[in-house]
């Protein structure tokens, strides 16, 4: 199949492929006598490992050590790959988490404020800040 049935299948862009080519996360596509790129049902399948673990959160730099010399996956690097991304997702929750308290928290006060007809000046505006903090 050529590069514009390749992209429809998977739903990519040909511009994406080729730049996968690019980076070595795609091995160089077979050209027909006439130059054009041909592809096969292991292109298929290889974008649509890219796809999956780029929708995981993995980046493009990640992927070359998740596929082995051949053309399948290094079972140890992908495992070791969604460890060590699952860490970095239970990080990103507890940070954000945090900073939804927070941010409820000066909602809150910032409500309470406004209700009694005040603005929050610089000095408590800072103590609030330094109370958050101190709670984080």
């Amino acid at each position: 199949m050529r590069i514009g049935e390749l992209a429809e299948s998977v739903g990519l862009p040909t511009s994406t492929i080729r730049f996968y080519e690019q980076k070595g996360l795609m091995p160089a596509a077979d050209r027909t006598a006439k130059g054009y790129r041909k592809y096969d049902s292991q292109s298929v399948e290889r974008l649509k490992m890219i796809k999956f673990a780029t929708s995981l959160g993995f980046s493009l730099d990640d992927l070359p050590g998740l596929f082995a010399s051949g053309e399948g996956l290094d079972h140890q690097q992908v495992m070791s790959h969604l460890r060590d991304r699952a860490s970095e997702i239970n990080h990103l929750l507890k940070t954000l988490s945090r900073q939804k308290a927070q941010m409820e928290h000066l909602m809150q006060r910032l409500g309470e404020l406004w209700e009694q007809g005040h603005c929050m000046n610089a000095c408590e505006l800072d103590g609030l800040l330094s109370e958050l903090s101190l709670k984080a």
